[in-house]
């Protein structure tokens, strides 16, 4: 029984969009048509703006890393990657 208001309100706000929309599909002219559909529709709000991420401590400085630096931030991503990648069972 506690389904039961909520089957009732879902039928009833679906048959207000069927409605809408089957008095648009008789609209002739596509363009008009169109802009009944967007009528008929509420528009979905615009995402939010992703935060910008801090700049990497490499990117900040202001003059270039040496290569050293360079290989040693690979050396700790790859040696992350392949820790990670061992603990895949294979075959299991």
């Amino acid at each position: 029984m506690k389904l039961f208001p909520f089957a009732v309100l879902f039928i009833s706000v679906g048959q207000g969009a069927i409605a809408q929309a089957s008095e648009c599909s008789a609209v002739p002219k596509a363009s008009d048509r169109l802009a009944c559909y967007d009528r008929a529709t509420p528009r979905i709000a615009a995402k939010p703006a992703k935060p910008k991420l801090p700049a990497s401590p490499v990117a900040a400085s202001t003059s270039p890393p040496d290569q050293g630096q360079i290989v040693d931030m690979l050396a700790v991503e790859n040696a992350k990657l392949d820790a990670r990648l061992k603990t895949i069972c294979r075959g299991c």
